[in-house]
């Protein structure tokens, strides 16, 4: 049912794909009409009914001051090429099946954006992954500007994000998880998984696909070429990471690299059978970065060098770590509990 949006009428239907469409127009009964075209056309398998939209200001077809177009724009000019383009498409259709293909940019204001993040948290996302889909949006947004499709942008205000509590091993949850991957066989998981802890890197876009050229002499480093952040990083490796890297060498000198043999539906498989047999529900590949990263900062390294070994883009993420270290405070409990004054027997020696 059409309903009052501003100083427009809302059609609101579902396409073939299951994808919502909420174009406007000037009066309710265009907008009901619309909408019973449009029904029609979803039952016999046809095309919706084509809605009055504005052209752009440069007189080309593509309309973008229509949300769905902008969208399309964007995905093929920008987010298709990002390493994290499955995220970014998620995301974005998040925005695009609440307003509709047909939304008109300009009819977007900050109670809309609003509205938006209420009704997305109230489907059970946590304020991060709002920010994430409202960031989507702003970047439409953005586009549609910077092209003149639209007057301004809206003010957006962001949810404020909790710090982010990380899943790492301790040691003992280390030496149980290796000793399953033993127990059961599956001696390339076992190794997999030092290698992970003991360089941070990410499992599938880093250390799985890394070449045997990446090593340098002696194996005494690895290279991360493709990289999320799409800077390279060499990080040195431990004693035990050389050695599995030596033997894995000897054992399949005739393959790309030391896991390039490792399917990724088998590995999927394996730490889901992991995940119940040992009771780690929350512990995932990616877990195995949280605990290097966890390892360096409580072990003192400074935070200049712990983003360095990670690869983070932004000091920000690397400071969310820095929560776990509790050194600075232990440092100046003395202060309190009066450590630094004197024994009465010291003065009376003295």
């Amino acid at each position: 049912m059409a309903r009052l949006r501003g100083r427009r009428w809302q059609a609101d239907i579902r396409d073939e794909h299951g994808e919502r469409q909420r174009p406007t127009f000037a009066t309710e009964a265009e907008a009901e009409a619309w909408e019973a075209a449009a029904r029609l056309a979803v039952e016999q398998g046809k095309p919706l009914p084509p809605t009055r939209s504005e052209s752009r200001p440069n007189g080309g077809s593509r309309d973008l001051s229509l949300l769905g177009n902008v969208f399309d724009h964007v995905w093929r000019t920008e987010w298709s090429t990002l390493k994290s383009s499955k995220t970014a498409r998620i995301n974005a259709m998040t925005v695009v099946q609440h307003y509709g293909r047909n939304k008109r940019l300009a009819e977007i204001t900050a109670a809309d954006i609003a509205d938006l993040k209420i009704d997305l948290a109230e489907s059970g996302m946590s304020s991060a992954t709002v920010n994430r889909k409202v960031a989507a949006l702003s970047k439409m947004l953005k586009v549609a500007h910077e092209a003149g499709a639209i007057p301004a942008m809206p003010a957006i205000k962001w949810n404020r994000e909790e710090k982010t509590k990380y899943r790492y091993l301790d040691e003992t949850e280390e030496r149980v998880l290796l000793a399953y991957w033993r127990g059961h066989g599956y001696e390339d998981m076992r190794d997999l998984t030092v290698l992970l802890i003991d360089t941070g890197a990410r499992c599938w876009s880093e250390m799985r696909p890394v070449r045997w050229d990446a090593f340098g002499p002696n194996f005494s480093t690895v290279t991360f070429w493709h990289t999320k952040t799409s800077k390279p990083r060499t990080v040195p490796l431990t004693k035990r990471s050389r050695e599995i890297i030596q033997v894995r060498r000897k054992m399949m000198p005739d393959t790309l690299g030391p896991f390039s043999g490792l399917h990724r539906n088998t590995m999927v498989e394996r730490w889901r059978e992991m995940r119940g047999a040992l009771q780690m529900e929350d512990v995932n590949p990616h877990t195995m970065r949280h605990t290097c990263c966890t390892r360096l900062v409580l072990g003192g390294v400074d935070v200049k060098r712990v983003m360095e070994w990670m690869g983070h883009s932004s000091i920000t993420t690397t400071m969310r770590y820095m929560q776990l270290k509790p050194t600075s405070l232990e440092e100046v409990l003395h202060v309190l509990e009066g450590a630094d004054e004197p024994e009465k027997g010291e003065l009376a020696a003295a």
